[in-house]
């Protein structure tokens, strides 16, 4: 079965990859990923997708299929609407379990992306919460008390 994560940039590395950690510590495990980016975030993104790349091999799953969506401004809500869409209605033909990090990103990027979550109905749809004196640390080094995977599906 095809697995898709959904998330976005941000302007660091951790917020990115270390929610796909912990859903993957779950048995997550996404055969294709799809992240938002913009220009003054590419470097970070580039970064970002390589530690994907290897978060999902570490776990046993195949190198995923990774589309970047590089939007010019960040305020594009209609660009940010169709990266959802696409990625979303993509999944969907697919008959793939999605997941949307929340996480990562602009909060308006999030508040959007939890919207559409909802609106499509997705399996999960994943915040990471870290304690404050590991935020920006990476998944394997942060204890296991101090971060949490939240699946918004599952609160309301």
């Amino acid at each position: 079965m095809e697995r898709v994560w959904i998330t976005n940039g941000s302007t660091s590395v951790a917020p990115v990859v270390n929610p796909l950690a912990a859903a993957c510590h779950d048995e997550f495990v996404p055969t294709d990923i799809y992240v938002l980016d913009n220009p003054v975030i590419s470097d970070v993104t580039d970064a970002a997708m390589s530690l994907m790349k290897t978060i999902v091999t570490a776990h046993g799953g195949s190198e995923p299929s990774i589309t970047v969506e590089t939007i010019a401004d960040e305020r594009d809500f209609q660009a940010i609407i169709e990266y959802l869409k696409v990625a979303l209605e993509a999944s969907t033909d697919a008959a793939a379990s999605v997941a949307i990090d929340v996480t990562p990103g602009r909060k308006f990027w999030s508040i959007i992306s939890f919207r559409a979550g909802f609106e499509y109905d997705v399996d999960h749809l994943y915040y990471t919460h870290v304690d404050g004196e590991y935020f920006g640390e990476s998944f394997p080094t942060i204890p296991r008390p101090a971060i949490e995977l939240i699946d918004f599906t599952e609160v309301f």
